[in-house]
């Protein structure tokens, strides 16, 4: 096992202390060998070398069948990813983000529980549950195809609530189910393989052409529908478990600095997003902490951008951690605390330059992954943040319980797995806003 354990308990811990006794290139071992790069100068070497010597879809396939049950034959992640762009990039994606906008509303605003005038309080996490819901909808389909008719939308408000359920369960337990030291919970994906089965996907109206597309994708390897089930689980995970987290940092963040979110709400009602992008950003960079890793596929030098060469051995392991380096890297982020307008130039251009060791990084934040493996929903994502967070500050009042209370620490199990999650819950006090 070697490192293995600690790794698991905090790797952000485990791996700014290796890298404060051996710097930014070491070689551990945590179940196999794992080289660690920790240099964001020389990641271009990684993100663009050639799949027979660095490979992301072996261990990918590793989690899907820990976390999720589902083996792919013949997986060529480089197929799937055009598929993907073409469906949820380009021409499908104002479709998808005006759905995804009909969606919200329908559950912020139709849910007498929840649109009231009333201040109700509410753990901030699961007050943010819509998110998940609505892109549940968005990508899996409505109950019918009229977004207005109130018999749909109190269908799709049942269903997606059940989804979510059950949903948010799983997100407790996956971290455990990819370390393969889950004993026992196995029923919540039995229950959700229920919920999600083709055939009962077959029949929902508004179904994105993600959907059909990737069913086809499936069809095409050769998978029977129980298989295909399991794989509609593991792409509702992947789209929808880490927006909710984004916004729940973003808002907490703002409803903290009053004067953070004076700007913000002052600048919805212009056409000009700068402030809310920045801030955006800022969390991003703040909280986002997944791996990017690579299988070592053949003996290999990597070359590194000060001019060092570091060998590779065939079967080993190959990971970045950009949460580490560049994100909270004190050289590159002088003030590593909160700064909602730290990617915003004083013209009001984004922010892009960066540096660490006197030289421009092209890499300074990764929380969309990069190269090859950017995030295909990155686009998706963005908007779907910024619509909830237009939607809430735009109709409810928000408040903290307790405004002194510190901000949680994070849930370390986490690190490696995209967006952080807080250890506990925040409670907030929310009403709706009189019109």
């Amino acid at each position: 096992l070697g490192h293995a354990l600690e790794f698991g308990r905090d790797a952000a811990k485990f791996m700014t202390d290796m890298r404060k006794k051996h710097g930014d290139i070491y070689t551990v071992t945590a179940g196999k060998f794992v080289t660690v790069l920790l240099d964001p100068h020389s990641y271009e070497a990684v993100l663009w070398e050639s799949r027979s010597k660095l490979d992301f879809g072996q261990y990918a396939r590793i989690l899907m069948d820990r976390m999720f049950e589902v083996k792919l034959p013949d997986y060529d992640p480089n197929a799937e990813k055009v598929m993907m762009r073409m469906t949820l990039q380009n021409k499908n994606l104002p479709t998808l983000t005006k759905a995804m906008f009909f969606n919200l509303r329908t559950i912020l605003l139709s849910d007498p529980d929840r649109a009231s005038q009333q201040w109700k309080e509410e753990g901030f996490l699961l007050f943010l549950s819509p998110l998940a819901r609505a892109g549940f909808l968005t990508l899996y389909g409505n109950e019918g195809k009229d977004y207005e008719d109130s018999r749909n939308q109190a269908k799709d408000l049942a269903f997606s609530l059940e989804i979510y359920t059950e949903f948010y369960k799983l997100d407790r337990l996956l971290m455990k189910a990819a370390r393969s030291i889950l004993s026992a919970g196995w029923c919540v994906w039995k229950h959700l393989w229920k919920l999600l089965s083709v055939k009962r996907l077959d029949c929902r109206a508004n179904r994105s052409v993600w959907l059909d597309s990737y069913k086809q994708h499936l069809v095409d390897l050769g998978l029977d529908e129980n298989m295909q089930t399991r794989a509609m689980l593991l792409q509702l995970w992947s789209t929808q478990s880490n927006a909710g987290p984004a916004v729940f940092w973003l808002l907490l963040f703002l409803l903290k600095y009053p004067s953070a979110m004076a700007a913000v709400q002052g600048e919805m009602e212009t056409a000009h997003p700068f402030l809310v992008n920045s801030a955006l950003n800022e969390m991003l960079r703040l909280t986002a902490a997944p791996f990017i890793t690579r299988e070592v596929l053949q003996d290999m030098c990597l070359r590194l951008a000060d001019g060092r060469e570091y060998s590779l051995r065939k079967g080993d392991r190959l990971c970045l951690f950009p949460f580490i380096s560049p994100q909270m890297d004190p050289e590159i982020y002088e003030e590593p605390e909160v700064k909602y307008d730290r990617f915003l130039n004083s013209d009001g251009t984004e922010k892009t330059d960066f540096y660490k060791g006197g030289k421009s990084l092209k890499y300074y934040s990764m929380p969309w992954g990069a190269g090859i493996n950017v995030c295909i929903g990155k686009f998706l994502a963005v908007n779907s943040i910024k619509q909830c967070v237009f939607l809430l500050l735009s109709y409810f009042d928000l408040e903290l319980k307790d405004p002194n209370a510190a901000i949680p620490a994070f849930d370390k199990e986490r690190y490696g797995f995209g967006m952080l999650q807080p250890e506990k819950d925040v409670i907030i006090r929310y009403k709706l806003k009189a019109q």
